[in-house]
């Protein structure tokens, strides 16, 4: 800036010198060569030393716009810097609460699953029990028109010799079945219990006549005696006796399945095969 000052005041010098000496005399005296080029280079001279000045005060305001730039960016990092950890902390916070509604939620339906499958089972249990006077027979012939009860108490009184008539059967009628080639079974419910366990303590006398009688079992009761009956790893025979579910592992151990155990829960050896 003191330079800048310097150049003006000899610019200015010179140029009221060069005023005056043009009006000192009425008859000027024209210009040597020599002193029109000196003039010319000390104005190129003065012209050169005014933009550095120029120049120079330029390159200050860019430097003061830098650090202004900087300081800004500066401070930009700061704020966003903080709002950044301020958006992380509400994060957790909203996390932590979600994942403590999330527990209290698992362990409600946890709950609510237990309740669903204790229910199931008193249900399964239930409808079970009401079967209980009821038994099934498979492989009768059909004939049109039939009356269900008296072809049932003939079977009985002549297979089975049992003094059970049509007047000791609360209902007896067919059931459908997706075998086309074969009977539709019988269901039968007695009045008494003990009619239908007499029935099923003499059912072995059927064997060998193509008729059977069987439990009559709901179908969830009926799918688990299947899985039982069919793992032949574990289980070496299976029955139903009224209404529940028996089999023997390959030890000759008897066990008692109720409905919603599986045989994983009985920890029944498993029988390995040797090659």
């Amino acid at each position: 800036m003191a330079e800048a000052g310097t150049s003006s005041t000899i610019f200015s010098y010179f140029k009221r010198k060069r005023n005056n000496s043009s009006t000192s005399t009425a008859s000027s005296i024209s210009p040597s060569p020599d002193t029109k080029k000196l003039k010319d280079s000390l104005e190129d001279t003065f012209t050169c030393i005014k933009e550095t000045d120029e120049l120079q005060n330029t390159m200050a305001e860019s430097n003061i716009v830098e650090m202004v730039i900087k300081d800004v960016e500066a401070k930009l990092d700061t704020f966003f810097a903080n709002i950044k950890e301020k958006i992380k902390e509400e994060l957790q916070d909203v996390v932590g609460v979600v994942m403590k509604r999330l527990q209290g939620l698992e362990k409600k339906v946890d709950f609510l699953d237990k309740e669903n499958k204790e229910l199931k089972c008193k249900l399964v249990h239930l409808e079970q029990y009401g079967r209980r006077p009821n038994i099934r027979i498979f492989g009768v012939k059909e004939d049109q028109g039939e009356d269900c009860k008296t072809k049932v108490a003939k079977l009985l009184q002549n297979k089975l010799n049992l003094d059970i008539t049509e007047r000791d059967m609360d209902a007896a009628h067919r059931v459908p079945q997706r075998a086309k080639d074969r009977p539709k079974p019988i269901i039968v419910r007695f009045f008494r219990r003990d009619d239908k366990e007499r029935v099923m303590k003499n059912r072995k006398r059927l064997k060998n006549t193509g008729v059977s009688v069987s439990e009559d079992l709901c179908v969830e009761m009926l799918q688990m005696y299947n899985r039982v009956r069919n793992d032949t790893l574990r289980v070496q025979d299976c029955w139903v006796w009224r209404g529940e579910i028996f089999c023997k592992d390959h030890k000759g151990l008897i066990h008692k399945l109720h409905y919603g155990q599986s045989l994983e829960d009985l920890n029944l050896p498993v029988m390995r095969y040797n090659p």
